[in-house]
């Protein structure tokens, strides 16, 4: 029995530590963002994924937490709740859902700098309104003020000498030919590097749509760090479970669009890539 007792007051302790500490969180770091490949998942509180609500998956903060995230690049702010585990990169602190990436403008960066804190009381998850500073209003004089003193008279001031003749306009100097400014010949410009798309870039001008295979691993890690790089050049990629093997893959691509692609992936650092027609 009193081994119970003792039980019961350890989790009350440890409760009461961790709602102290919840109460004055605090915390400068990196966020990441995931989006609509995890649509209709489970997260680890049970609820399932939408990436159109304004929520989080933090380490440690619990289920239900408001939290106000501020981008320090720009200074805008986003309201969130906490219903997931995560990030599980060892410089990420929090990962927000695309609704919350995008109210703080890094959809295209992937990453940002962030402050996160415990949102005000009575806060509800979403954009948060900045607020401007209170407009400063001139001092009305009150009509008992003190009269002024009188403004003394104006200076006299003498009128300028007349001069008794014009003095003469000296001739102009002769006209110095300039030799013209030599002209600064245009920047070269380097063409971007290209992932070779294998095996070949399809034939523009029809309305095939095709998928991109930039990779298969057996490391989930090794994954995450493609897909972010993907993301961080604009790219939208998606993860495919094939027995143990993870693929990060681009679908839905246009023939038009391939090249443009192909473009971006050289930008990220790849240099190849599987093409396949989707049906």
């Amino acid at each position: 029995m009193k081994k119970f007792v003792l039980i019961i007051i350890e989790v009350l302790v440890f409760t009461l530590v961790c709602n102290a500490q919840a109460a004055t969180f605090q915390e400068d770091g990196i966020a990441s963002w995931y989006g609509t490949e995890f649509d209709g998942q489970t997260t680890a509180s049970g609820e399932t994924f939408n990436s159109n609500d304004y929520t989080a998956a933090h380490p440690e903060m619990p289920f239900g937490t408001l939290l106000t995230i501020t981008n320090k690049n720009n200074n805008r702010k986003v309201t969130v709740r906490v219903n997931d585990r995560g990030p599980f990169i060892s410089n990420r602190n929090i990962d927000l859902s695309k609704a919350a990436a995008e109210q703080l403008d890094m959809i295209a960066s992937g990453s940002v700098p962030v402050s996160i804190a415990l949102a005000e009381a009575g806060a509800v998850p979403g954009p948060v309104e900045s607020s401007s500073a209170a407009a400063i209003t001139p001092p009305v004089a009150s009509a008992a003020a003190a009269p002024q003193a009188p403004l003394p008279p104006p200076a006299v001031v003498a009128p300028p000498p007349v001069a008794s003749a014009a003095p003469q306009t000296p001739p102009p100097p002769p006209a110095v030919a300039v030799a013209p400014a030599p002209q600064t010949p245009p920047p070269l410009v380097v063409p971007a590097k290209s992932a070779v798309i294998k095996p070949a870039i399809p034939p523009t001008g029809t309305n095939k749509r095709y998928r991109l295979q930039i990779g298969a691993f057996r490391v989930p890690k090794n994954a995450v760090s493609v897909f972010e790089k993907l993301k961080n050049v604009g790219l939208s990629p998606a993860y495919e479970r094939s027995g143990d093997l993870y693929r990060v893959v681009l679908s839905g691509i246009k023939a038009d669009d391939v090249q443009a692609v192909a473009q971006k992936l050289g930008q990220a650092g790849f240099t190849e890539a599987l093409i396949r027609e989707e049906p």
